[in-house]
């Protein structure tokens, strides 16, 4: 199946730039060996206040690593729609050359990069920057992908693949049971969901691999997105997900009821994209493509920033500086898409005879 949901594009958009929000908090402040802005607290309203449109972009501020829960979820659903309602036998082959083709090209040049990037900070500064423990074991975790598999000591290269390297695990379980999941019918994967739910909050809590267990409950829950997108009408899509949206925010934040609430949310917007015929559904289609490259590139990027500026951390307190920075970031992930992640992507799936579909 090759037609994209053009409202998922749009939310993996801004799941991709909530991340990068709160990232541009981390990276040029809270973790940042240069910084001199004086604070006590990271999370206090004083500091947060001085960030870049803070009045704006609070909740992004202080929440907006939830987006990577947001795209586990994404993944889930987007992985169904791709292949549950495929009637053929779905190839193991093309199944995994499909996902080495789309992630590990830029993961690996990504990862180049940056170890370039860091050993120039050890000659100029005698450290690493932002991020430390960028040694031999921790290089081979990232080489290999799995440096969010629990394995990983401290912060390490482009630190921000660890949640992808994560939902592998979760890519590999969706392929060996997919002809489970096409015969059962969603009331099932909802007690099934339940069931996890329940494990993951009174036994799983302080598990060293916790982030591994909720990626696969979040990627269920795309799963089951899908089976009631299907199942549902629109207008009881719309009040299911209004209805989970709420019970998500009412007292302490619910991050696993909110991700398929903020999905069926956006679905419910599709029928009217597409009806619409708006020119902007390409603008869309590029915003979804280019996620993953900013979500890579973004890390590298805030370094060399933070090269060239060093003990001047004011500066990012900046607006200007922050749409630059952002302008910069979207700027070299076009170019990353078009020139290198597309063209590569498609000609491994050519020379293992892929289908460019998926």
């Amino acid at each position: 199946m090759s037609k994209k949901i053009y409202s998922i594009e749009i939310l993996r958009f801004f799941a991709s730039i909530s991340v990068l929000i709160y990232h541009y908090k981390i990276f040029f402040f809270i973790i940042n060996k240069f910084n001199n802005f004086n604070y006590s607290d990271p999370s206090n309203n004083l500091f947060l206040s001085s960030l870049p449109f803070n009045s704006i972009l609070n909740l992004f501020y202080k929440y907006g690593d939830n987006g990577v829960q947001v795209f586990w979820c994404i993944s889930g659903f987007i992985m169904s729609y791709v292949y549950l309602e495929q009637k053929d036998k779905i190839n193991g082959k093309s199944f995994f050359i499909n996902r080495f083709s789309r992630l590990y090209p830029l993961h690996f040049a990504t990862l180049i990069l940056i170890v370039i990037i860091q050993k120039s900070n050890l000659i100029l500064f005698g450290n690493f920057l932002v991020f430390d423990a960028n040694n031999f074991y921790n290089f081979l975790l990232n080489l290999f992908f799995i440096s969010g598999w629990g394995f990983q000591e401290g912060l390490s290269f482009n630190q921000p693949i660890w949640s992808v390297s994560v939902e592998l695990i979760a890519y590999f379980l969706f392929f060996f049971s997919i002809k489970m999941i096409k015969n059962i019918n969603y009331l099932k994967i909802i007690i099934f969901y339940i069931i996890l739910l329940f494990l993951n909050k009174f036994f799983f809590h302080d598990y060293k691999n916790q982030d591994i267990i909720s990626c696969i409950q979040l990627f269920l829950s795309g799963v089951l997105v899908f089976k009631i997108y299907k199942k549902f009408s629109n207008l009881n899509l719309i009040l299911f997900s209004i209805f989970l949206l709420t019970i998500s925010i009412l007292g302490n934040f619910k991050i696993f009821i909110f991700c398929p609430a903020i999905i069926m949310i956006f679905l419910v917007f599709e029928q009217y994209l597409i009806k619409s015929k708006l020119i902007f559904l390409k603008l869309f289609l590029l915003l979804g493509n280019l996620t993953y490259s900013s979500y890579l590139l973004h890390a590298p990027l805030s370094i060399i920033f933070i090269m060239f500026i060093k003990e001047n951390t004011f500066f990012f307190l900046s607006p200007i500086f922050f749409i630059f920075y952002f302008i910069i970031v979207i700027f070299f992930s076009i170019l990353s898409y078009y020139l290198f992640e597309k063209k590569l992507k498609n000609l491994i799936r050519k020379k293992k005879n892929i289908s460019k579909t998926h």
